[in-house]
């Protein structure tokens, strides 16, 4: 064709292949189907990676809880049929567990006595026992406060701290919260 430069041309010049790539070839027709076959598969797989984040995200919002809207709250964990969240480190992590815990059945608040004021502690043996002696949940605090998400009932809560216990008696009532502030006394 005039105007066209041919293959042997192209092969003479320095830096040009003699063959280009299959996918780049020079056809007015096939380099339009091709071209067009390749921006519907950039569409397609554009279309599938919004699908799939989207469906991700909906599906993750679906399964979790409604409290996990706060990103400052520590993950929910479960122990048996016992849901439970602790933390309470930072102003932020303490302001969220705070809110959240008008929500739950039952939140502990955790600290020493010391002068002038009583201190947060963590690192607080928890153990929980229903009112036929079996264990319902047994965990280490990880901060200052735990929510514990209990059925209405009588409970027993046990708490040590550097070998110091304190012992409690529980009424869970269907639809109440209770705060409990767990003080232990200073060191001496």
């Amino acid at each position: 064709m005039p105007g066209q430069p041919s293959r042997e041309a192209a092969v003479k010049k320095p830096g040009i292949a003699a063959e280009p790539p299959a996918l780049c070839k020079i056809d007015a027709f096939k380099g339009l189907t091709l071209m067009k076959t390749h921006t519907q598969l950039i569409s397609i797989l554009a279309a599938a990676v919004v699908f799939s984040f989207s469906s991700f995200s909906i599906s993750s919002f679906a399964e979790t809880d409604s409290s996990r809207h706060n990103p400052s709250l520590p993950a929910v964990q479960t122990q048996g049929d016992t849901e439970f969240l602790t933390g309470g480190i930072g102003k932020d992590e303490s302001d969220a567990i705070l809110q959240e815990g008008k929500a739950w059945p039952l939140m502990l608040e955790l600290a020493q006595a010391a002068d002038p004021r009583a201190q947060y502690i963590s690192d607080v043996q928890i153990t929980v026992k229903d009112k036929s002696g079996n264990t319902v949940l047994d965990t280490s605090a990880e901060g200052p406060y735990i929510l514990i998400k209990l059925p209405p009932g009588k409970y027993s809560l046990d708490a040590v701290y550097e070998s110091v216990k304190l012992h409690r008696h529980l009424d869970i009532r269907e639809g109440s919260h209770k705060k409990i502030t767990l003080l232990w006394p200073a060191v001496k």
